[in-house]
């Protein structure tokens, strides 16, 4: 997609980085079965991990339309409005974002995400181990999870 813009995130965009979380983590949950366990980035668990990250935006004509955020081993979340998936905007995401990190390079998937390890292998991952865990004690359901590495 032409006129993407990949720059580092600043606070002024916390709102439009909210909003695409939330869109496309629902997604992404309802594709692994986990779509109870579905939380805003205003409220997940995981919220100050998240911005412990770096973190890149893709912007078009001012609007956020997907991020990337990184550990100097690890692509932690990537994560692309759906409006806009699916026009090479992840692909640019991940290719800046892999510039400047160390290898190896690990994440982690669902394995029913194929679009997103459709993405992830294109650019030279590969899996390493696949492993189905029960996330809490009072829900018996196993969800899925793929390691995947890049050397």
């Amino acid at each position: 997609m032409k006129n993407i813009k990949i720059r580092k995130y600043n606070s002024n965009d916390y709102q439009q980085v909210c909003r695409v979380h939330d869109l496309a983590r629902r997604q992404e949950m309802i594709i692994g079965g986990a779509e109870k366990y579905f939380e805003p980035l205003e409220s997940a668990m995981y919220r100050e991990d998240f911005f412990s990250c770096e973190i890149l935006v893709a912007v078009i004509s001012d609007k956020i339309v997907g991020f990337i955020a990184t550990h100097p081993h690890e692509l932690d979340y990537i994560y692309v409005d759906p409006a806009y998936q699916r026009k090479g905007i992840g692909k640019a995401l991940a290719n800046a974002a892999l510039s400047h990190l160390l290898r190896p390079v690990t994440l982690d998937v669902f394995v029913e995400n194929e679009n997103a390890k459709c993405l992830y292998r294109s650019l030279g991952f590969k899996t390493v181990s696949v492993e189905y865990s029960q996330w809490y004690l009072d829900d018996p359901k196993k969800y899925s999870g793929e390691k995947m590495i890049l050397e």
